[in-house]
C-alpha cells in the first residue's frame, strides 16, 4: 500500500521518501489498537445501556420480529401476533423453533404482498423469450430460412441453436407458468 502511494504522491514521494513506510507503520500499529479499544468501550457502553430485565428482552425481540413482516401485514395483524409472541415466549416456548418459524412465515407473507409485483413482470414479460426468442427461431431454423435477423438463437453455433431455442421457450412457458399461478393465487384469497 505505501508504495502505491508513493506512486500516486510523486511530491510525497520526493519529500518523504521510505521515511513515509515508517510513519505508516507508527500510524497502523498505535492507531489500529486504539481504535479496536474504542470500539470495543463503546460496544459495552451501549451494552450496559440496554434494559435487561425480561419484559425488555421479550418485547425487543417481539418487535424485532414483527420487523420481518410488511408494513400492510403489520398494520392489519400486528397487534394481535404480537400479543401471540408475548404469550408464547412467556409460556417457555420461545427457542429456535419459533424464530425458525417466524422467519418462514414472514418470508411468505413478503412474497405474497409483492406477489403482484411479480406477476405483472411476469404477464409482461413472458412472450419475449417464448415467441420473439422461442417459437419465431424454432420455425425459421425448420423452415431453413437463411436469415437470422435479431433472433440470439440463430447466430450461435448450430450445435447450439436448438439448445438455445429450447431454454428460451423454457423460461417463456415458466414465466407465464408463475403469473398464471400468482394470479390465481390472490384472486382466491
Amino acid at each position: 500500500m505505501t508504495s502505491d502511494m508513493l506512486t500516486i504522491y510523486p511530491r510525497l514521494a520526493a519529500r518523504w521518501g521510505w521515511r513515509m513506510v515508517l510513519v505508516s507503520v507508527l500510524f497502523w500499529t498505535l492507531l489500529w489498537p486504539v481504535g479496536t479499544i474504542w470500539l470495543l468501550a463503546s460496544l459495552v457502553i451501549r451494552r450496559r445501556a440496554i434494559d435487561k430485565s425480561p419484559d425488555a428482552r421479550t418485547e425487543r425481540r417481539v418487535e424485532r420480529f414483527l420487523s420481518w413482516y410488511p408494513a400492510d401485514w403489520r398494520a392489519r395483524y400486528g397487534a394481535e401476533f404480537s400479543q401471540l409472541l408475548r404469550d408464547t415466549i412467556g409460556d417457555g416456548h420461545g427457542g429456535v423453533r419459533l424464530t425458525l418459524n417466524v422467519m418462514r412465515e414472514a418470508n411468505a407473507a413478503r412474497v405474497a404482498s409483492t406477489g403482484g409485483t411479480a406477476a405483472a413482470v411476469c404477464w409482461s414479460l413472458c412472450w419475449i423469450p417464448l415467441f420473439p426468442q422461442g417459437i419465431v427461431p424454432l420455425v425459421v431454423k425448420l423452415a431453413g430460412t437463411p436469415s437470422r435477423s435479431w433472433f440470439l438463437a440463430l447466430y450461435l453455433p448450430a450445435s447450439y441453436q436448438w439448445l438455445v431455442i429450447a431454454v428460451m421457450v423454457g423460461i417463456g412457458l415458466t414465466m407465464l407458468t408463475t403469473a398464471v399461478r400468482i394470479t390465481a393465487m390472490r384472486t382466491s384469497e
